[in-house]
């Protein structure tokens, strides 16, 4: 019996098991092989897959469908090979203006996984050190505590652990403050641990690194992704910040859900919002962009992402709580922590690199699985329920995919919850 039929067997209990459920559309299926960059593998892959890559489409399809989604993205990379680049819906709810796989949205807090590729690139060459004290390069940091404003360093403020309570002084960043007006009231920001000791996810003291760049390197942040990132890669549509985003015509709106009931959605008005946080959540990019993106971080481009600074992003500084996770993504999700810029999952024993973003009217998702040289991301202008199962979905079904006929007794229970 091939994957074919043992997956029409066999499929319902890994949906029932996340809580999903697949309809088939005649149709839905479509794989455009967008050219991104010359492949180093010479074989081609493609056809290894071809078989997940179609019930996952099927899903994907299915999902945006009946969410009534505005419009997004989706791509998969096999073996540095982009065996899916596809995009659906329109930019603009009312209109007929289709996106396409060179269509910008904003990567939110994906964006933050650029940073630490950035940071890491710029250690590796010596123009900053990431464990050296940030206040040695911002005399002016003042924090409410001494040792950690002597003590925190970027590698700490990239992995969330520069001791600051989660998501300090984002209200000032939601009320459109700059970010030089939030660097100044740094010295009131609430500290519990210190540098090092717990995660504590953050976008202000993320953002310290841009500040810190443009003093050792005397280049703005848009312009240091773009030449040390963007342009060697071929990422054509990315860019950092609203100007970047709206140079094109060629970008997603924004809207808002009205009712989970209906599935009713309303455009919003472009706006900066976290734009100030450039690291954090800047960066701009179209599908086309993270099919590039995604070869890159499984290595397939070492003369811009070398395999130090994929060991650096890559290696868990901390650990996060596991509360709120094994819903949707299972039991074999063992462990989670946090990298520079990248939430650094173990599951079944296997790293798999993960982050998502949100900023209103945006959704991105984004997950590399280097032991298996798969990776996955997504792209929504009309966030919804499907960026929650998107990612644990294809994990999965991968794994499935995999070991078709392994079905553990974990699962089974769960299937009937």
């Amino acid at each position: 019996m091939n994957f074919k039929h043992i997956v029409t067997l066999s499929l319902i209990l890994l949906v029932g098991y996340l809580g999903y459920t697949i309809q088939t559309q005649k149709g839905a299926y479509v794989v455009n092989f967008e050219p991104i960059t010359p492949t180093q593998n010479p074989v081609d892959s493609r056809t290894e897959i071809v078989d997940f890559v179609k019930i996952y489409s099927d899903f994907f399809q299915n999902q945006f469908d009946s969410l009534h989604s505005v419009g997004g993205a989706m791509t998969i990379v096999y073996k540095g090979q982009v065996v899916c680049c596809k995009p659906y819906g329109v930019k603009k709810q009312g209109t007929h203006d289709s996106v396409n796989v060179h269509t910008r949205f904003r990567l939110a807090s994906v964006s933050k996984g650029f940073a630490g590729v950035l940071a890491s690139k710029m250690a590796e060459r010596e123009a900053i050190d990431l464990d050296e004290p940030i206040i040695t390069y911002l005399p002016s940091l003042h924090l409410s505590k001494t040792y950690n404003e002597e003590n925190v360093t970027l590698r700490h403020v990239l992995s969330h652990t520069s001791g600051l309570l989660g998501y300090s002084f984002d209200s000032y960043v939601e009320s459109g403050l700059s970010f030089h007006q939030i660097y100044q009231k740094l010295h009131v920001a609430k500290i519990d641990a210190l540098p090092g000791q717990h995660y504590a996810y953050q976008n202000v003291m993320f953002s310290l690194l841009d500040t810190v760049l443009q003093l050792r390197t005397g280049m703005t942040y848009a312009n240091l992704m773009k030449e040390n990132l963007f342009l060697p890669l071929g990422m054509k549509d990315a860019s950092v910040g609203f100007n970047g985003f709206v140079a094109s015509k060629n970008f997603a709106y924004p809207h808002k859900m009205l009712s989970a009931k209906t599935l009713t959605y309303k455009v919003c008005d472009l706006n900066e919002r976290y734009y100030a946080t450039a690291p954090a959540a800047g960066v701009n990019a179209s599908i086309s962009d993270l099919s590039i993106w995604l070869r890159a971080i499984m290595g397939y481009a070492p003369q811009v992402v070398s395999p130090n600074v994929l060991n650096e992003i890559g290696t868990s500084y901390v650990s996060i709580p596991m509360k709120g996770t094994a819903s949707y993504w299972g039991p074999k999700l063992e462990d989670k922590g946090y990298g520079l810029g990248w939430r650094v999952f173990t599951y079944n024993g296997e790293k798999i690199l993960y982050h998502g973003g949100y900023v209103q009217g945006y959704r991105s998702e984004i997950i590399v699985w280097p032991e298996k040289e798969i990776a996955m991301a997504m792209l929504l202008n009309s966030p919804n329920l499907l960026a929650k199962k998107a990612v644990p979905f294809f994990v999965n079904l991968y794994s499935f995919y995999l070991n078709p006929s392994v079905v553990s007794l974990e699962t089974k229970e769960e299937s009937t919850n």
